[in-house]
């Protein structure tokens, strides 16, 4: 049985992908690209005196942020073979930002870099240079305890979620957290971390880089609820599960990706390389 050989990537499409890529990047870092000190300075407070209030959104939008970013960030290599990478910048862009877009009380001039930004996204993913069957097919057979454990989360994370939707939806327009859908960006922020999980569950090309987004930003929010006092933040139980999550998660994870045992399922020629060094034109 001969495995064909993978066909080059068109230039011009690779040349696409990257404009895309770095028009994305643009839309989420361009007017504020302080959002990356986030993680660091929501710790200690604004120095515009916007109060506590903010700092959880903030240091959550900093996480997100840069998992915006280091999923562009390693599409510089081989870039057909990080699904993964693409369904964080794709799915967490399109879902994050359609449903501020959609609840939240934007003012006038954002609302059309929020309609670009979802897009640009959803352009990036459908063109990203993999195969449209290798976005959704799986490399490896899928984990069923990755799985187990998505499951586990999915009920206090989208409880969590609701939570902060009814706060979202009670508060007034009068509130600066309601107009910017900073509830709204917490909700989503949660559900992302479910979808991401279940991403790296099925395995697809790459699957290792949602595997840590999911892992990271749950961890990070029960971090952030430690040292930051704001109506979002977990409580301190809740906080140190979901740390003590996030961290089996991913250690869950590196041990089924370091595991010699590791069964491989269909493999699309686009995105993986054949297994222990068989030739592409290798007979069966």
């Amino acid at each position: 049985m001969t495995k064909s050989i993978t066909p080059p990537i068109p230039r011009w499409r690779l040349i696409s992908f990257s404009v895309l890529m770095v028009l994305l990047l643009f839309l989420h870092l361009g007017e504020r690209p302080e959002q990356l000190s986030y993680v660091f300075t929501a710790f200690g407070g604004f120095p515009d005196g916007a109060g506590a209030t903010h700092e959880i959104h903030w240091f959550a939008q900093g996480v997100f942020v840069w998992a915006i970013l280091a999923a562009v960030v390693v599409q510089l290599r081989r870039p057909a073979a990080q699904v993964g990478a693409a369904w964080v910048y794709g799915a967490g862009t399109v879902l994050m930002f359609a449903m501020v877009l959609a609840v939240a009380d934007l003012p006038s001039e954002v609302v059309p870099v929020v309609a670009v930004a979802i897009v640009i996204a959803g352009i990036a993913f459908v063109v990203h240079p993999s195969t449209w069957r290798a976005k959704y097919a799986s490399v490896e057979r899928p984990s069923p305890s990755l799985f187990a454990l998505v499951a586990v989360a999915a009920v206090p994370l989208i409880a969590y979620a609701v939570g902060q939707l009814d706060i979202h939806t009670s508060s007034g327009s009068h509130d600066e957290h309601h107009e910017f859908g900073h509830w709204i960006v917490m909700a989503v922020y949660a559900l992302l971390v479910l979808l991401f999980g279940a991403v790296a569950a099925w395995k697809v090309s790459g699957w290792r880089f949602p595997l840590w987004t999911a892992g990271l930003m749950v961890a990070a929010l029960g971090l952030g609820s430690l040292g930051i006092t704001a109506v979002s933040q977990l409580s301190t139980g809740w906080a140190a599960l979901a740390i003590a999550w996030g961290v089996v998660y991913i250690g869950v994870g590196e041990l089924q990706a370091r595991s010699p045992l590791a069964s491989a399922g269909p493999q699309d020629a686009t995105t993986r390389e054949p297994r222990h060094g068989r030739s592409r034109a290798g007979a069966a």
